[in-house]
């Protein structure tokens, strides 16, 4: 995907990327492409659904039982969140960001330096320590 199709897409004058292009969206953000579509902005509920088969079928299984059944799956959710320690019920539906990870080490050229490390370096460089 290109930045212009990004900055068409941001500025209104595309509005229907294809399927495609929103996959490419979302593996961007790390995201589950319905994250992107209007109206579904539970990411920690669709990340779920995505990510665990067990949670798809769960769904799947209440599918005809209607309220009565979503609300005992509920019910099951909660108690097992209790029983795992979880005392607090309230889940955001957007997942705090995990921290990214450190970078490796490159080769080539050094950051950016101050005078003094600049200066503690070439020390080191020149005795070969």
């Amino acid at each position: 995907m290109t930045h212009q199709v990004v900055n068409d897409l941001l500025n209104g004058v595309k509005s229907n990327p294809s399927a495609s292009q929103l996959r490419g969206l979302a593996r961007a953000f790390d995201s589950p492409v319905a994250f992107l579509l209007p109206g579904y902005n539970g990411l920690t509920s669709l990340s779920v659904y995505e990510e665990h088969q067990d949670a798809r079928e769960a769904l799947r299984l209440i599918h005809d039982l209607g309220e009565a059944g979503a609300a005992e799956l509920l019910e099951a959710a909660r108690a097992i969140r209790l029983r795992h320690g979880r005392t607090d019920l309230s889940v955001p539906e957007i997942p705090e960001p995990m921290p990214l990870p450190a970078e490796p080490r490159r080769p080539g050229r050094r950051r950016r330096v101050s005078f003094t490390e600049a200066a503690e370096r070439a020390i080191s460089d020149l005795e070969g320590t």
